[in-house]
């Protein structure tokens, strides 16, 4: 009798822990795309000023354009003034009613000094929101030692500290208002640990770590910190490739992704991306492990087949 009884409840509590992870699924998927409405940006920011990191091209560039199009001011940070200069002439054709800002920094600097100056300017304005967005890739897939030195040093640096240091420096604003919105892009590959992409995929998964810390410490404060992860964005960094559910171009996915903010603190910023998100997580981890030793073999080949290598 007790052993029939320790059956039935062993699967009576199979059938919950299931039923708690589909229930999972589904939310995770329906909530934020579906169900939850937007929040009032402006008044969750208790500013009037965006901040972008990586302004001028792909999803940072999406971010200026989709909330100047909410009434936020967009102070662009990127490493080229003429690429700077042009994109704020985008903006202001498009949205003449706000007002665009400029600041150049190469994030491969790391010195302090660089940094001071840089907040500086940051801090001339009421900052609502803050979108880091720069992010380094060292080119393809590949085993550690074999990265170039240098550009293993700038994807570990470019990755980290501007979400860190940036973060840490338009806080106290933040702080004294007790409102704001700090939104860090990550990626995907933080989910797991992925051979030939150590340096990247573990950047990714400090700036998910990272958002995850600075929510304990500061949301009683009133401050909104997400972490964005997302999966394949048809961007110039991933070879523009063609637009479809799973892979949405800048627009389609960037106003979906501020669409969450609020109301979801880690997603992928997309529907069709948390869904691979979702039953990629059911998968056991050698499956995933081939699956991207497979991916990472692919874009080798054609990264040295576009230099005229052999692999």
């Amino acid at each position: 009798m007790s052993v029939d009884w320790f059956i039935a409840g062993a699967g009576a509590l199979a059938l919950i822990i299931v039923a708690v992870r589909i229930f999972r699924i589904l939310y995770n998927i329906l909530a934020p795309y579906v169900f939850l409405k937007p929040i009032d940006l402006k008044k969750r920011a208790g500013a009037s000023w965006a901040v972008v990191t990586g302004a001028t091209d792909g999803i940072g560039k999406g971010y200026c354009f989709e909330l100047a199009a909410r009434g936020f001011n967009i102070l662009l940070v990127s490493r080229t003034q003429s690429k700077l200069d042009a994109t704020k002439q985008e903006i202001l054709a498009k949205y003449p009613h706000i007002n665009v800002r400029t600041a150049a920094y190469d994030f491969t600097d790391a010195s302090t000094s660089g940094y001071q100056n840089l907040l500086t300017q940051l801090n001339e304005v009421d900052v609502g929101i803050l979108v880091n967005n720069v992010g380094m890739f060292h080119g393809y897939p590949e085993i550690v030692h074999k990265i170039e030195f240098g550009s293993a040093r700038d994807v570990a640096v470019v990755n980290t500290l501007p979400p860190t240091l940036l973060t840490a420096g338009i806080l106290p604003q933040m702080v004294a208002r007790k409102a704001g919105i700090i939104v860090n892009i990550g990626s995907s590959a933080g989910f797991n640990p992925m051979a030939q992409w150590a340096i990247y995929s573990a950047t990714k998964k400090y700036v998910s770590w990272l958002s995850a810390i600075l929510r304990k410490e500061y949301e009683h404060q009133g401050i909104t910190v997400q972490n964005i992860a997302p999966m394949l964005v048809s961007t110039k960094m991933t070879g523009n490739p063609r637009s479809a559910f799973l892979v949405p171009d800048v627009t389609k996915f960037v106003k979906s992704a501020v669409n969450t903010i609020g109301n979801v603190a880690e997603t992928t910023g997309y529907i069709g991306h948390q869904i691979q998100a979702e039953f990629t997580g059911l998968l056991p981890a050698f499956v995933i492990d081939k699956a991207v030793a497979a991916k990472s073999e692919q874009l080798r080949n054609l990264a040295f087949a576009k230099r005229g290598k052999s692999s």
